[in-house]
C-alpha cells in the first residue's frame, strides 16, 4: 500500500509517488494450482522467440488468449475445451512478469507489443480474447498491427487513465496527487498522456468486436464497456449480472458467447 510519511519537500514527495508508480507496475507472483498444473500437462509448451512461457491445446485456425493482471495463461480453464471442441487452436501466454514468463514489472503497453510479436510468430489469427489487463493489451496490439480477424474484449477498461487514477485512491493518495502520479505512470511507461484513452484508440480498429462485462463489475465499470462500444465501429455490447470482475471467466453463459462469436460471429439481436 502506498503510505504518506512526514517526509517533506517537493523530492521527497516524488520519490514516494516513484516508489508507487513501481509497486503499480510490479503484479505479485502467486503459485500454480493442481488445476492450473493439470490444465498445462494437457497442452503443448510453445518456445516463442520473444520468451513468452505459452501453451497450445488442440488443433485448427489459431485463438490467442491474454489474461488479466497478477493472472496466467491457466486461469483460461473453463474456455480452451469449448474452444477446442469447436476446432480451434488455443494459445494462451503469460504476460511479462507474470506466471512463468520473465520480468519484474510490466505495463500495458509492454504486454501489448508482446502480444503483437507473438502474433507475427504464431499468426495469422482467428482471434484473441483477453480479460481485464489482457483485454487492453489485446486492443493495444491490434492497433500495433496483430493480426486477428476477431476481438473479444472480457471486463477490459476503456481508459487506462481513470485505471491509474482508481488505484491511486485505493493505495491512500489524495486528489492532489492523483494528477501527479498520473504524469508519472506515463512518463515511466514512455506513453503519451494522451495515448492512455484506449477508446481513442478503438475508432480505428477494423475487426468486429465482442465485448463483454458485468453489471457488477466492482473493478472496472460498466461505463467503460460501453465506451468501448460507443467508439468501435464493429463491436457487439454482452452485459451480464452477477459474475463481478474474475467469476465471469467461468461463467458458462460467457463461454457460449465467446465460442459462437469466434466461430460465425452475430449482432447483439442473436441469442446463444
Amino acid at each position: 500500500m502506498y503510505v504518506q510519511t512526514n517526509e517533506t519537500g517537493k523530492h521527497g514527495h516524488q520519490s514516494h509517488l516513484q516508489q508507487a508508480v513501481t509497486q503499480f507496475l510490479t503484479p505479485r507472483s502467486l503459485p500454480p494450482t493442481p488445476r492450473d498444473e493439470e490444465l498445462l500437462r494437457r497442452g503443448m509448451g510453445l518456445n516463442l522467440s520473444c520468451g513468452l512461457a505459452a501453451t497450445a491445446w488442440g488443433t485448427g485456425p489459431t485463438i490467442l488468449l491474454a489474461h488479466g493482471w497478477e493472472s496466467r495463461r491457466t486461469h483460461w480453464g473453463a474456455f480452451v475445451p469449448s474452444l477446442i471442441e469447436t476446432g480451434f487452436r488455443v494459445i494462451a501466454v503469460d504476460a511479462p512478469a507474470h506466471a512463468d514468463s520473465p520480468g519484474t514489472q510490466v505495463s500495458v503497453f509492454d504486454y501489448a507489443q508482446a502480444l503483437a510479436g507473438v502474433g507475427r510468430e504464431i499468426g495469422p489469427l482467428s482471434g484473441v480474447v483477453g480479460h481485464s489487463f489482457g483485454a487492453a493489451a489485446a486492443a493495444f496490439a491490434l492497433h500495433l498491427g496483430l493480426d486477428a480477424e476477431r476481438a473479444v474484449l472480457i471486463s477490459g477498461p476503456a481508459s487506462l487513465t481513470a485505471v491509474i487514477e482508481r488505484w491511486g485512491r485505493h493505495h491512500g493518495m489524495s486528489e492532489d496527487e492523483i494528477p501527479t502520479f498520473v504524469r508519472l505512470v506515463a512518463e515511466r511507461t514512455e506513453v503519451p498522456l494522451k495515448s492512455l484513452d484506449l477508446a481513442h484508440v478503438a475508432v480505428d480498429l477494423k475487426q468486429p468486436a465482442l465485448i463483454i462485462h458485468d453489471r457488477g463489475d466492482d473493478d472496472i465499470p460498466l461505463e467503460d464497456a460501453l465506451a468501448l462500444v460507443a467508439a468501435w465501429p464493429r463491436a457487439t455490447l454482452v452485459v451480464t449480472e452477477r459474475f463481478g470482475h474474475r467469476r465471469i471467466l467461468i461463467a458458462k453463459e460467457v463461454v457460449k458467447h465467446v465460442v459462437h462469436f469466434l466461430k460465425d460471429g452475430y449482432n447483439v439481436s442473436d441469442t446463444v
